[in-house]
């Protein structure tokens, strides 16, 4: 199971509401990838890549068990790459597709660094916004992202970004950090992310970091189609769960028809059962939790954190 720091109470609240995942990623098999483009305009062989996450156990550099998106200059279990000093990568997205959403949109990311001595990491996001006239990208598009006219670099609005004071990062290197962005601006669009490692002194966008899981939540959608995500919709009553999930159903849902079911961050079913405004959930192991909710009519998915 991976372990997850949550970053606030802003998090725990918004898990309270319903929500639903409209894409994510949790980077644990080389298979989840398919579909990103991958630029390594320095040619030096080292840039993102899924793995295992790697980090300093005190003596040298090792792999944890973490499927992870990853960037390193740091070779296992000593040394640099080679041309790491000109490091210039991008890791480019699938399509993410927005358009039926509406409202507020929440990226969430759980960073882990690679070592003590990182007391910060992040990573810049450029954002490309598909168009009738070019709804595909190309490496220009994120590059021309980075800098002005005149050449001055540009920091992106949109960031991850974990570790210090307001967020700090556990002793544990095996653990992660979550951290939220705020992409409502793309609701209703089809969007690309492009990630960018360099070695400039300045920015967010330095190599070593270690992103376990990406997810993009909507919490209002367009479609008629779709039951009103409002004050109506099902929620989850207490979030964090300890022993007891405790859901509160849409009315629109019918109730003798209605099976829940609970997935893992590695998408693996758990749990299957009839709904019950109480489902025991005391043998789940601690972690994050995906909850589907159908009557075979209306699907719902909403998430939860297990204690």
């Amino acid at each position: 199971m991976k372990k997850i720091i949550l970053s606030s109470v802003l998090f725990l609240s918004q898990l309270a509401t319903a929500q639903t995942l409209v894409w994510g990623n949790t980077f644990d098999t080389p298979a989840s990838l398919q579909g990103w483009t991958f630029h390594d305009l320095n040619n030096n062989s080292n840039g993102w890549l899924q793995g295992q996450n790697i980090y300093h156990n005190g003596t040298s550099m090792v792999y944890g068990t973490a499927g992870v998106l990853r960037h390193s200059m740091s070779l296992v279990p000593t040394g640099s790459a080679t041309g790491f000093a000109t490091e210039n990568d991008w890791i480019i997205t699938p399509e993410i597709d927005l358009t039926n959403t509406t409202g507020t949109l929440t990226l969430t990311a759980s960073i882990g660094r690679q070592r003590t001595t990182h007391t910060v990491l992040g990573r810049d996001l450029y954002i490309f916004v598909s168009t009738p006239q070019k709804p595909i990208p190309t490496i220009a598009d994120f590059q021309a992202m980075t800098v002005d006219g005149a050449g001055n670099d540009l920091p992106s609005p949109y960031k991850l970004q974990v570790g210090g004071s307001t967020n700090p990062f556990p002793t544990d290197l095996t653990q992660f950090v979550e951290n939220l962005v705020d992409l409502s601006a793309f609701a209703g669009k089809k969007i690309y992310i492009g990630m960018w490692s360099n070695r400039k002194p300045n920015g967010n966008n330095i190599q070593n970091i270690n992103i376990d899981e990406m997810g993009i939540y909507a919490y209002s959608f367009l479609s008629t189609k779709e039951v009103k995500r409002n004050k109506t919709v099902t929620q989850i009553i207490e979030n964090p769960v300890k022993e007891t999930l405790y859901v509160k159903l849409n009315p629109e849902l019918k109730e003798n028809n209605t099976i829940v079911t609970i997935y893992n961050t590695t998408a693996q079913k758990v749990l299957t059962t009839q709904y019950s405004k109480s489902i025991n959930v005391a043998g789940l192991s601690a972690g994050i939790y995906i909850t589907e909710i159908s009557d075979g009519k209306t699907t719902e998915q909403l998430k939860f954190i297990k204690k």
